[in-house]
């Protein structure tokens, strides 16, 4: 019943100021204080479904929340899809609204005041938090290394816009005399999830290991990744060599979290099983993050919390995959295998409870700004 009233609540709103169908844009007038803000960057049509779903599945309980995509207009995503999802999809488009970026930056300007500044500083004083998702490798130059002939560069208007506003957001060792944006409300919310948790050190000042089973392992060939120790494998190295549409991408593994922390109050053991799917991850730290997790071999940084602001973590895992909640989703692990749950995975493997206590204590985190 509160759920259906604050939609309702909501509903009203966006009539009243003209943010219906085809129209949802904001601008700082359609914030209104009766409500806070979640950003969510990159509001692809999967990742706004993907947060939508922890939503409907109770994972995720925000009080008297307004979601906001914010997306780069010079990203190479065409989010006029995004548009035409909320359009169509009811239940979505009362929660969440669109803002673009039309102004641009460049990769020598990305660590530094540009021109995108007033719109970082507008969306910061006007919401509580922000998720930043996973995605595909980000431009080399970005921490100052050459291309690795494995790595895959899809959309660098992308990577510029996130990178640039996380250096807004917290800072970096790029300009040690920068004032973070987070200097001012410290408790302010940054979540990151396997590409966002990247972006998060590199804007940090920190670098990117390009490829793990060949820089960390000096494993090149598929046939051989598959072989290694599951705990070694971070995504699925059978969709290199079998055409089976129903192979998952990624992989089941589990992390090992550091005693004392956050994260480790969350589950039964320090060990809990977890989704990921990347071949890239976190080589020099970035300024001001401490490490609290790592893969079982320790070779893998699998989550980190800033020193200064204990809101800003993340993950290299994926926890809000859909996968790993919904019964219609069946995938193999291995060519021949049975249809598999992500959801009966963290079950048999007693880490459903993990990921539920995770998304809870995101939830009492953000709750706990209004």
């Amino acid at each position: 019943m509160k759920k259906l009233v604050l939609s309702l609540q909501l509903l009203l709103i966006l009539i009243s100021s003209g943010y219906v169908s085809g129209q949802q844009y904001f601008e700082t007038s359609a914030f209104n204080n009766e409500y806070s803000h979640l950003v969510l960057t990159h509001p692809t049509v999967h990742n706004v479904k993907t947060f939508m779903n922890l939503i409907r599945k109770d994972l995720v309980d925000l009080t008297d929340t307004r979601i906001v995509g914010v997306f780069y207009e010079h990203s190479r995503y065409d989010y006029q899809k995004t548009r035409e999802f909320l359009d169509t999809c009811d239940s979505v488009k009362q929660d969440i609204l669109l803002h673009k970026i039309s102004d641009s930056v460049d990769v020598d300007d990305l660590y530094k005041e540009n021109d995108l500044s007033d719109d970082f500083e507008m969306i910061f004083q006007h919401s509580e938090g922000i998720i930043f998702f996973g995605g595909p490798d980000m431009p080399t130059q970005t921490y100052g290394e050459k291309t690795n002939l494995l790595t895959s560069i899809y959309d660098p208007g992308r990577h510029f816009f996130e990178l640039t506003f996380l250096f807004h957001l917290t800072g970096g060792s790029q300009d040690p005399a920068y004032k973070p944006l987070l200097a001012t409300d410290p408790d302010y919310l940054i979540y990151g999830f396997c590409l966002g948790m990247q972006t998060m050190n590199v804007a940090a000042g920190g670098t990117l290991v390009q490829d793990i089973p060949t820089e960390i392992y000096g494993v090149e060939y598929a046939e051989d990744v598959v072989k290694m120790d599951e705990n070694a494998v971070h995504r699925n190295y059978y969709r290199h060599t079998d055409m089976d549409d129903a192979l998952l991408s990624g992989s089941f593994h589990q992390v090992d979290i550091q005693n004392g922390t956050f994260l480790r109050k969350l589950s039964d053991n320090a060990n809990p099983w977890i989704y990921s799917n990347h071949h890239q991850c976190i080589d020099e730290l970035g300024q001001n993050y401490a490490v609290i997790a790592h893969s079982m071999d320790n070779n893998i940084i699998e989550a980190f919390r800033h020193n200064k602001y204990e809101n800003v973590i993340a993950v290299q895992f994926h926890p809000e995959a859909m996968l790993l909640y919904n019964d219609d989703i069946e995938f193999r692990i291995q060519p021949g295998d049975q249809l598999q749950k992500g959801k009966n995975i963290l079950e048999e493997k007693n880490s459903m409870k993990f990921h539920k206590a995770y998304w809870k204590d995101f939830s009492e985190r953000f709750n706990a700004l209004n």
